[in-house]
This record gives structure tokens, C-alpha cells and sequence, in this order.
């Protein structure tokens, strides 16, 4: 199975990283990993070391699309509307870059070919890839949002619609799923929802074949159109939604904590400093102003804290040229300086920032040391560093404080110490509590979340769409009323 992704395979951040071995791990496979490099498309095949050139794709396509994706979709999906801008024109280049991408994979790929797609920056392709008999399945890795405004309904119906082609749409957590339906049922009118076995049937595959004649015709770039003016292929009749949230390497994990060096240079601590550790990015979803004022109001109210607990926030710019996300930055840093500024002793400060990313290795060997870790997003699809910290608790056991709001909340959640960025004085006592924790406490909560995460580990969340079955052979909605009459 190919997959179709904006980032390549081992890329910094989010499931590429960890996607990359389970992919290659495909035996006797004609398989492809296609992507977005340098502006350009490409693809990868498992034995290659670098991408293969496929098309460029235009300047004002690329920025359009970027923008799309993070000054609309981003904020629509994950319910802070305040932040979104939508822009006609940038939505006709999140298109474009769609069509772009599957006009050459099919053209690439002449044989009908089954594909993995991933996220929200390439919803239309299960549609696009479905034209020319492409079957797809794609893992919306962001939430699906409880409530879409009156005027940003049609275009959230256009994502929907691209993703109702794909054979399943795994989502990391029941909610989402449920989000999801309600959505298209309140929506969609010509698809029928069954939550029972969390499936959406199209109730007229007629109108969903001239829709997606219609998408194609209204692509105003002739030499994107001319591979799909043709007569569509026979599509799914129906979507099974799968709950599946994304696993770990736990054992990966578990060795990098054992074999590496504590770079407390890097991360401004001295040697056996007591410190309590989060890993974001410059983000609005990830509260990093609320933990900010939660940092400030702990030491104004635990003068104890003060000069023996430091805070090391790894924190680099997020979507640099994104005006919401360049101010967010801008907010955080001021904020940052001042509760330092406010708190500062000697050479002692309680907010260490590090904008430099760290490796993979260099965490792990961070996460096993810290007194604890705190991961307060306002909305988070799943967040994977909370999964990281407990599988490098492996011998010395640690304090998850978790954000309701985060994916891996239900998951983990009961055994972590909930941290909602927008109760300031409840995360600040919390925090407090997590210092404050005996050992054996630590090791229960610990043990038990380890358990969590190991049996659900990478290579079975894979197996999902590996494995997937095929909707489109289960009967209609229609079918299924007239076999029970």
C-alpha cells in the first residue's frame, strides 16, 4: 500500500517519524511513499535513500495551500473559530494541490493501486485517487470539530465529501468519530449514517458520481484537469469510520532512554537540577500562553519553588509567516521574559525556553529524568510526547499531567493528573501534587499507563488500514431496507 502524506517518511515531528519503519516493513511490496519536498512532488520506495522527482508545484500553490491549511482548516478543526480566516482564493490552491498530487500519482501508478493518506492538508484525495479507480484510506491525525459556524459549513462539506471516497477514515478517538457523523448527518443529505458499526453509506452513488464529475470540472487548470475529464470509476458505497489511536515504538523508546546522554547544556539546566519538562510547538492549540501564567501564579503562590524547580519549555516557532502564529510567538516570548524577569534569583530562573528542536534520542534521555511532564493543549488531535515520556519511564517512574483536551487523554488520561490550561489555579495546585508524590504513587500511575501504551503499539494501529476490509462490498443503505421489508 503507498503513502500519500505532506510530510516524507522520517520527518521531523508527528507520525512520519515513526510511520517510516512500519512502511518499509512491508515485505514484497511494489510500494511508494509520496510527498511534498522542496516545493516539489516526489516519491521514495523502500530500498531508495532519497525521493525521486515527480513535478514542481507553483510558488503561489504551495503558499496558497499553507495558508489554507493553517489560517482555516486548523482552527476550524480544532474549535477555536476566533482564529480562522477564510480566503476563496486560497482554497481554490488547496485544490489545486490536491488535484496536482493525484494527477501524477495516477499517472505514475497506471494500475489501480490501493493508498494510505494522511491528514488534513490532502483531504481531497480519497475523491481525486477514487476517479480512476484508486482505493484509499486516510487517518485524519487532527480532531474533527463538535461545531462548524453557519458560514464555514460548505467548505468543511468539501473536506468531508473528499474523504467519503476513502474506503475507511481512521480517527484517533471516539469523539472524533462521533463528531464526524453527527457532521455529515446533519449535513451531507445524501449520506446515511449507521453508528452502530460507525459506517456512512452513500445513499445514492448516482449523485455521488456526478459530484465528483463536477469537482473535476470546476478546476479552472487545464493541464490539472485533463486526467480526470473522463468517466468515473465505480466508487465505495459506504466508509467505515475506525477508532484507532496512533501507537509508539514502546520498545524503541524505552532503549533510546537507556543509551543516551542528558544534553543538560542544551536545555540550560545545571547537573541534577529539578526540573519539570513540555515539548510543543509556538502554537495556540497547545496553551503554551496559559501554561506560561500557570508557571507565574505557582511561584507567586509556592515561594518553596522558588530556585529549586525550573521549567524546561522546548518551544520553536510555529508556521513562520502565518500572521496568528507569528503573534502567538511573539505573545509567548514577551510572556516568557517577564514571569523570568518577575522570578529570577541569583543565576536561577524558572522558565528555561529552548527554540532549538531536539532528536529523538535527546529526548528520550531528558523524559527519564524529569520530576515531571506537562502537556496542557486547549485541543489536541492525539499528542505522541505524552506517549514518549511514560514508555522512557521504564525503571524510574514519573507525573504525567495531561490536558483533557489532548487525544491521549482517553487513553492514558485516568492515570495521568489532569492539567486544563484553562483552570490556572487547578493545574498550578496539580503541579504541586505531582511534586509532592510519593514513589509508590508514581509507580502505579506510571505502570499503568505503560501498560496502556504498550498494547497499543505502532505496528497494530498500521495493521488497521494494512488490513482493512473493503466497505464498498457491504450493501447500501437502500439494499439494507429493502432486505429487512
Amino acid at each position: 500500500m503507498d503513502i500519500v502524506s505532506y510530510r516524507g517518511p522520517g520527518a521531523a515531528g508527528g507520525v512520519s517519524s515513526g510511520l517510516d519503519g512500519a512502511w518499509r516493513g512491508q515485505h514484497g511490496a511494489d510500494i511508494s511513499w509520496w510527498f511534498l519536498g522542496n516545493d516539489a512532488l516526489k516519491f521514495l520506495t523502500p530500498t531508495a535513500d532519497q525521493g525521486q522527482f515527480v513535478t514542481q508545484l507553483t510558488d503561489s500553490v504551495v503558499k496558497g495551500h499553507y495558508a489554507y491549511c493553517n489560517e482555516f482548516l486548523w482552527p476550524i478543526m480544532h474549535d477555536l473559530p476566533e482564529f480562522a480566516s477564510y480566503d476563496l482564493h486560497k482554497r481554490r490552491q488547496y485544490k489545486r494541490f490536491n488535484h496536482t498530487f493525484a494527477q501524477y500519482i495516477n499517472f505514475e501508478r497506471a494500475t489501480k493501486k490501493r493508498y494510505f493518506v494522511q491528514d488534513y492538508q490532502l483531504a481531497l484525495l480519497p475523491r481525486l485517487l477514487g476517479m480512476q479507480g484508486g482505493r484509499s484510506n486516510i487517518f485524519w491525525h487532527i480532531p474533527w470539530p463538535k461545531n462548524v459556524q453557519t458560514e464555514f459549513i460548505e467548505p468543511i462539506a468539501e473536506i468531508a465529501r473528499g474523504l467519503l471516497v476513502a474506503e475507511s477514515i481512521g480517527f484517533h478517538t471516539d469523539e472524533y468519530a462521533q463528531n464526524f457523523m453527527s457532521f455529515v448527518e446533519n449535513h451531507l443529505g445524501e449520506f446515511s449514517v449507521d453508528s452502530s458499526d460507525l459506517s456512512i453509506y452513500k445513499t445514492n452513488v448516482g449523485i455521488a458520481q456526478r459530484e465528483l464529475e463536477w469537482a473535476a470540472g470546476a478546476e479552472q487548470t487545464p493541464y490539472v484537469l485533463r486526467p480526470f475529464i473522463q468517466p468515473v470509476a465505480s466508487i465505495s458505497t459506504a466508509t467505515k469510520l475506525v477508532v484507532q489511536p496512533l501507537g509508539i515504538d514502546v520498545d524503541r523508546w524505552t532503549e533510546m532512554s537507556k543509551a543516551g546522554s542528558i544534553a543538560f547544556d542544551k536545555v540550560g539546566l545545571n547537573h541534577g537540577e529539578r526540573f519539570i519538562l513540555s515539548v510543543d510547538r509556538a502554537d495556540y492549540t497547545k496553551a503554551v500562553l496559559d501554561r506560561l501564567k500557570i508557571i507565574d501564579l505557582l511561584m507567586e503562590q509556592n515561594e518553596d519553588l522558588r530556585g529549586d524547580v525550573a521549567f524546561v519549555q522546548i518551544c520553536g516557532r510555529s508556521r513562520a509567516g502565518v500572521a496568528v502564529f507569528d503573534k502567538y510567538w511573539e505573545d509567548c516570548r514577551a510572556l516568557g521574559k517577564a514571569v523570568n524577569d518577575r522570578w529570577q534569583r541569583d543565576n536561577w530562573t524558572p522558565i528555561r525556553w529552548v527554540e532549538e528542536s531536539l532528536t529523538p534520542a535527546e529526548l528520550a534521555a531528558l523524559y527519564p529524568v524529569a520530576e515531571a511532564m506537562l502537556v496542557n493543549p486547549v485541543r489536541d488531535g492525539l499528542n505522541l510526547t505524552a506517549k514518549e515520556f511514560v514508555a522512557c519511564r521504564h525503571s524510574n517512574p514519573g507525573v504525567l499531567l495531561l490536558s483533557p483536551g489532548a487525544g491521549a487523554w482517553h487513553e492514558i488520561g485516568p492515570h495521568a493528573l489532569a492539567a486544563d490550561p484553562t483552570q490556572h489555579k487547578a493545574t498550578a495546585s496539580a503541579i504541586v501534587q505531582a511534586l509532592n508524590m510519593p514513589r509508590e504513587e508514581k509507580l502505579v500511575r506510571t505502570s499503568m499507563m505503560r501498560h496502556k501504551i504498550e498494547r497499543n503499539p505502532l505496528s497494530t494501529w498500521w495493521k488497521q488500514f494494512v488490513h482493512a476490509s473493503t466497505p464498498a462490498q457491504k450493501a447500501t443503505a437502500s439494499d439494507r431496507e429493502v432486505k429487512s421489508a
